[in-house]
């Protein structure tokens, strides 16, 4: 029996098949982690700015939507101008001498806790406090203010064109199965991205 000769792939055909393929980019979550992820993208652009599919999920979702809805050249100033947003509470401005960095950190947490985040979500009073069959569907914080930060940073006609692909997951609260909603299948709103980050009892789920 003859033994089979490991298949070896040209140098070139290699390259041509790297120049065909598409590009995709997938953003995670972890709350702060999204700040990281906007700075990477910028760096990204640089060297190249055409995606064929954006994924998301959280966080991600949100920088998803940024990138995905809007034009190549807008991309890291929509990023930057939701980044520059959500950090510019006062609450959140502590100065340097008031201690250390882990420090810094539980104060900025605590206080994000406390008085919400600008453009993202408030505090709103605790659904134990509320009477009727309503306090069940609320949750402690209410992200309207990301809804309405979405429908202003994000073009959502955009996404649905499909000029690139774009998806977000988010878990159906009922089963605790993952779901995803791609622009391919049916159509974005801002109330899929909000899904994607929606954590109850802190983000109430969102009915799509």
């Amino acid at each position: 029996m003859s033994k089979a000769k490991p298949s070896r792939t040209h140098p070139a055909a290699t390259a041509a098949n790297m120049e065909n393929a598409g590009r995709a980019l997938v953003l995670q979550g972890g709350g702060a982690l999204g700040a990281y992820q906007a700075g990477v993208y910028a760096a990204l652009v640089e060297h190249f700015d055409a995606l064929d599919w954006v994924a998301g999920v959280s966080i991600g979702a949100i920088n998803a939507a940024l990138i995905a809805g809007n034009a190549p050249d807008k991309r890291v100033e929509r990023l930057r101008e939701f980044w520059n947003l959500v950090s510019s509470g006062p609450t959140q401005r502590v100065p340097a001498w008031f201690g250390d960095r882990a420090l810094l950190n539980q104060w900025s947490a605590n206080m994000a806790a406390v008085f919400g985040i600008p453009g993202f979500f408030s505090p709103r009073m605790s659904p134990a406090l509320l009477l009727g069959g309503a306090a069940p569907l609320l949750s402690y914080y209410d992200t309207s203010p990301l809804r309405a930060t979405l429908e202003r940073l994000v073009d959502f006609d955009r996404i649905n064109a499909c000029e690139c692909r774009f998806s977000v997951g988010a878990v159906n609260v009922r089963t605790g199965n993952s779901i995803y909603f791609d622009n391919t299948r049916q159509k974005i709103g801002p109330e899929h991205i909000m899904a994607s980050g929606a954590l109850p009892p802190g983000f109430a789920p969102v009915h799509i």
